[in-house]
């Protein structure tokens, strides 16, 4: 629906009632497999052992950063990200065991207009096409959209990076376009894929995700049972 200002203009709908949201603060989310919680430099003791065990950089390429290659240089590197003034780093531990087991950024926060994004997901090896990842996101979508009421989640990520494009469609997030040569990332120029989970999206992609999150959706090794397409209408 189209609506009209009092000169003819159409505009978008009224957003009723709508009021500044609150800023996230550094809060520890739990799951039934995961904990997200703020990101510490003693969490390179886990991280490091997990990035080193492939021996090349391929799950770096379409990172901004690169691995770091030595302990001393992980502790620095996560001391790094920890100081950074206008991100917010996660790490997200196994709830089994509660080792660390991949970090996340949550970035370009606009209380004004209820927006927040992700980025920087970097999932270590074993952390990769598992439940702990899915519900990792799912725990901090539903911090800002339940919680603090925001109305958009962005994902963006290099249109070539098929692996989180797969991601953030099996997630539930909508593809809205690409923005030709937006970025320049270790020496190449990216197209990046913009999605976004809206707050007229998010009521269908949570209960699609929390049925699929079941214990019962998975048996006694933590393999799904039923895939998220299938509790898709």
């Amino acid at each position: 629906m189209v609506f009209q200002n009092e000169y003819g203009q159409s505009l978008g709908k009224p957003a009723e009632g709508w009021v500044t949201r609150s800023l996230p603060e550094k809060v520890t989310l739990k799951g039934n497999y995961c904990i997200v919680c703020p990101l510490s430099v003693d969490h390179a003791e886990d991280l490091y052992h997990d990035w080193l065990s492939i021996d090349d950089e391929r799950d770096w390429t379409y990172l901004s950063d690169s691995k770091p290659g030595s302990k001393e240089l992980c502790y620095q590197y996560l001391g790094h990200l920890c100081s950074d003034k206008n991100r917010l780093y996660f790490s997200v531990k196994d709830a089994s065991d509660g080792s660390v087991k991949g970090l996340f950024c949550v970035n370009e926060v606009e209380p004004d207009n209820g927006i927040f994004a992700l980025s920087e997901i970097n999932w270590s090896p074993v952390m990769k096409r598992t439940r702990l990842s899915t519900e990792s996101l799912f725990l901090v979508i539903s911090y800002f959209m339940d919680t603090l009421q925001y109305r958009r989640c962005e994902w963006r990520t290099n249109c070539l990076n098929a692996p989180a494009i797969s991601a953030a469609e099996r997630i539930g997030f909508r593809k809205e376009g690409i923005l030709r040569d937006r970025k320049i990332t270790k020496g190449y120029s990216e197209d990046v894929a913009v999605f976004s989970i809206t707050a007229s999206d998010w009521p269908e992609v949570s209960a699609v995700l929390k049925a699929w999150l079941r214990k019962e959706n998975f048996d006694e090794r933590g393999r799904q049972i039923q895939k998220i397409a299938d509790f898709r209408s």
